[in-house]
């Protein structure tokens, strides 16, 4: 186990520097004043000059004048000198503040010594990781609710869509007896209840209200009843559950619907209406597939393309600890969808 080191105080060293550089001006002070007085001396002797007592007061004077100010300025050198390695630190730190205020920069300040600095530099990176941190949970957070937005407003579309179609059915006359048309009303007011949970969703957030179904399987055979409820005037369907046997799970009922109703969607989209369309539901080790394919559409289609459903679908069997994967191979569009944690 290795020991941290305990850090220098700051102000010690700085005394220390004070104290060292004192004592190298101090004897630059006496060489300087007893070398210029012996000078003075040695001047006045060869060079026969008279000088009376107070004259040499006076040289005195001035030669320890001059000395003071040469071993100030050496002082002043020295000690500067000694600090020219804190003071570039100091600038470092100082631009290393500066770049915070820009939200972009990474601030990320050598650690240099052992000291109060080195400290406060440490501090600086340390808050300059957690304001990266922060921006990047904000952006992913802002990026998450945009793609719910995106998705939920696609997925409001779907049951819209139904309403629209049986609505046009009604005034149009279609419907020839009253059961008919009370299935048609009872069709669009269902409709309008998932838009209206959707828009809760979209108004609230990513709320979620799971609930235990003993009894999965017969959920999933519901689902895929609405299913093909939706698609049997236009494509032939093939569902198979034989690989299904009786689970139960918990599940929210709209992420559930969601992910039906962006398939029915992309299928009536791009879906070779001449070709079957394939839903086959299994479950095995606690863990829920659901395997849907098409023939792809020759012609290309007025509309997007899968990436927003087919994302949404992904989001959801994300929350339950899944995947949903996609091909396209031989003309043929496929999707697994797997939902694990149940």
């Amino acid at each position: 186990m290795t020991k941290t080191k305990k850090p220098r105080k700051l102000a010690r060293e700085i005394l220390v520097f004070i104290l060292l550089c004192a004592g190298i001006s101090l004897v630059q002070f006496m060489i300087i004043s007893r070398l210029a007085g012996g000078v003075a001396e040695s001047y006045c002797f060869y060079n026969d000059i008279y000088m009376t007592e107070f004259d040499w007061i006076a040289l005195d004077r001035w030669i320890f004048g001059i000395s003071a100010v040469l071993s100030c300025l050496s002082f002043t050198v020295l000690f500067l000198l000694l600090l020219e390695g804190h003071i570039a630190y100091i600038r470092k730190i100082t631009w290393g503040i500066a770049s915070l205020r820009t939200p972009e920069a990474k601030t990320e300040i050598p650690l240099e010594g052992n000291d109060e600095l080195t400290s406060l530099a440490a501090a600086i990176n340390d808050m300059s990781r957690a304001r990266q941190e922060l921006r990047e949970k904000e952006l992913a957070l802002s990026k998450e609710k945009e793609e719910l937005i995106r998705s939920l407003s696609h997925d409001i579309r779907t049951p819209l869509t139904s309403i629209l179609a049986y609505s046009d059915y009604l005034a149009q006359g279609k419907a020839t007896t009253h059961e008919e048309e009370q299935v048609c009303l009872q069709l669009i007011r269902k409709k309008a209840e998932q838009i209206k949970e959707l828009t809760a969703i979209l108004l609230d957030g990513s709320r979620r209200t799971p609930e235990f179904f003993e009894k999965g399987k017969l959920l999933l055979e519901q689902m895929a009843l609405e299913f093909e409820e939706e698609l049997e005037d236009k494509f032939t369907l093939s569902v198979d559950f034989s690989a299904c046997p009786d689970f139960s799970g918990s599940f929210d009922l709209q992420e559930l619907r969601r992910v039906f109703d962006n398939l029915s969607s992309n299928i009536q989209k791009y879906a070779d209406p001449t070709e079957p369309v394939c839903l086959k539901v299994s479950f095995a080790n606690n863990s829920l597939e659901i395997h849907q394919s098409n023939a792809i559409l020759t012609r290309k289609p007025e509309s997007e393309s899968y990436r927003i459903g087919i994302s949404s679908i992904r989001r959801i069997a994300q929350l339950y600890g899944g995947s949903a994967l996609t091909e396209e191979k031989d003309g043929r569009f496929t999707i697994t969808i797997t939902f694990s944690n149940l």
